[in-house]
């Protein structure tokens, strides 16, 4: 069911107040008007600290206050009444029992109390007086049908068009997560002044979106593709993902399969667990969102547990789409004292188990004895992804990705022996000794070669030795919990 839907029926069921939590002012503005012409053939009544009560364009005299406009509101015969951003006066005693003594007075009455915050806030006195509604962002039809009628006016002007419908349609996707108005401000930035319209606007919506993400202080929309040839080994895990390529699909429902849900990849650090999430995006073609969970409890985005849950909202209306939990264990977990933190992972667990929304969440850990058992168990995550140390056929594969990745022939170096002598290496470690090898190299304006990455393997201590007793520890954790992400076993 739609807000809309949500709000008529709220309407028809006779609540005398209505709480609607939305950053769409102007289109929730828009639909009540519509109601209240509908039902009273008359204009809503609008109130804000900067212009008081309104009728239209009208002012209503003696209701500039919001004490003064509700009483208005309390002593009228009939209509719809909006109140925005009183969520900052909840605090305010008098404007409670305002509210509480208005509630009864309209309660008989056609008359009908709409509250419109971004931000949900109502004291214990008034919880039970509210029906509270969350008004979503636009929807991927009403996205779609915003770029169609872009586009046209766009070709009235003159402009060429090289758009196919497919390309259209990406576009919509691009936009979910925004505002009507930013998604409106967005397409009149990238159309202004070009010529030619064609897939490069992609590019733009993208940089765009990744900006408008940033405002939400929590959440990071990640443009970068990696695809999941660029990921030595972890053969059974790119197995699984290929074999969800289609999830998402119409066909995956008509045959009867549900969304998947999560994936949690675990194990010991450097050897591939974040650039393993990055890749499904590019894989299953989805938008990718980051939540930084140190951000979340910092509070540059308002109290821990309101942030989380605004976050989980946008990326909701952005579906189909990833979200990436990076170190999972550091904000949803049962190992802090704070209440904040209890109530995240309380939501997060219920969210995990009820979401619908076609979000799909990629977690990784480390410390796998921060994670709470509700957390692992069937239902929350699809799979539980064991990422172990790779084995002498993965490191060939890692060398040869780094190789190539930055344009470095493979079949100049003995690839097999590389991999022997790196035995107990993570591939962020072979990685970055190839980085020290390269920089040794262009130091003497040379190209590298194998002696420069044997003197780095010889003055280098794995992480296999340093952290033995963890890798241990964490092997011994998930030997019978999770699933090997690669079918090839590690020598040591």
């Amino acid at each position: 069911m739609s807000a809309a839907d949500e709000i008529k029926r709220a309407i028809y069921a006779r609540y005398p107040m209505v709480y609607i939590v939305s950053w769409e002012e102007k289109r929730v503005e828009d639909l009540l008007n519509t109601f209240s012409k509908s039902a009273f053939q008359e204009e809503l009544y609008v109130w804000s600290s900067t212009e008081g009560l309104k009728k239209g364009n009208t002012p209503i005299e003696d209701a500039h206050s919001l004490l003064e406009a509700l009483s208005y509101a309390a002593g009228a015969e009939r209509g719809f009444f909006l109140f925005k951003d009183i969520h900052s006066y909840m605090n305010d005693p008098l404007v409670v029992r305002k509210l509480r003594d208005t509630y009864f007075y309209i309660k008989p009455k056609p008359v009908r109390i709409f509250i419109i915050s971004a931000v949900f806030k109502l004291p214990e006195e008034l919880k039970r007086h509210f029906a509270v509604i969350d008004y979503e962002l636009p929807t991927y039809d009403e996205l779609y049908a915003l770029v169609k009628n872009f586009l046209k006016e766009t070709m009235k002007r003159g402009t060429q068009v090289n758009l196919s419908k497919e390309e259209i349609s990406q576009m919509a996707v691009a936009l979910q997560g925004f505002t009507m108005d930013e998604a409106t401000f967005t397409l009149t930035k990238v159309f202004h002044k070009k010529e030619k319209i064609d897939s490069s606007v992609l590019d733009l919506i993208n940089q765009e979106k990744k900006q408008i993400m940033r405002k939400e202080g929590v959440l990071e929309y990640i443009t970068d593709k990696l695809s999941i040839d660029d990921i030595g080994g972890l053969d059974n895990l790119k197995s699984w993902l290929i074999k969800r390529k289609r999830a998402f699909s119409p066909e995956a429902r008509a045959y009867g399969l549900d969304i998947p849900r999560g994936l949690l990849v675990m194990g010991i650090t450097g050897c591939g667990k974040s650039i393993s999430i990055k890749s499904i995006a590019t894989l299953w073609e989805l938008p990718l969102f980051r939540m930084d969970m140190n951000l979340v409890y910092s509070g540059i985005a308002g109290q821990p547990e309101e942030a989380f849950v605004r976050a989980l909202k946008v990326v909701e209306s952005a579906a189909p789409a990833v979200l990436w939990l990076d170190e999972i264990e550091s904000g949803i977990t049962d190992k802090y004292t704070a209440d904040s933190t209890a109530r995240i992972l309380g939501y997060f667990l219920t969210w995990m188990q009820e979401h619908r929304g076609g979000v799909f969440v990629g977690a990784t850990a480390n410390r796998i004895d921060m994670l709470p058992a509700e957390l692992l168990r069937r239902g929350r995550f699809d799979q539980i992804f064991f990422v172990d140390l790779p084995g002498r056929k993965e490191r060939e594969e890692i060398f040869r990705v780094h190789f190539k990745k930055r344009g470095i022939s493979p079949a100049k170096f003995d690839i097999s022996q590389l991999a022997q002598i790196t035995k107990g290496w993570s591939g962020a470690e072979i990685e970055q000794a190839i980085i020290s090898a390269m920089y040794e190299a262009f130091n003497e304006d040379r190209e590298m070669n194998e002696d420069d990455l044997y003197r780095i393997f010889t003055n280098s201590v794995p992480l296999s030795t340093t952290m033995a007793e963890q890798i241990k520890k964490i092997r011994s954790w998930a030997h019978d919990r999770a699933v090997r992400a690669s079918s090839e076993k590690p020598e040591i």
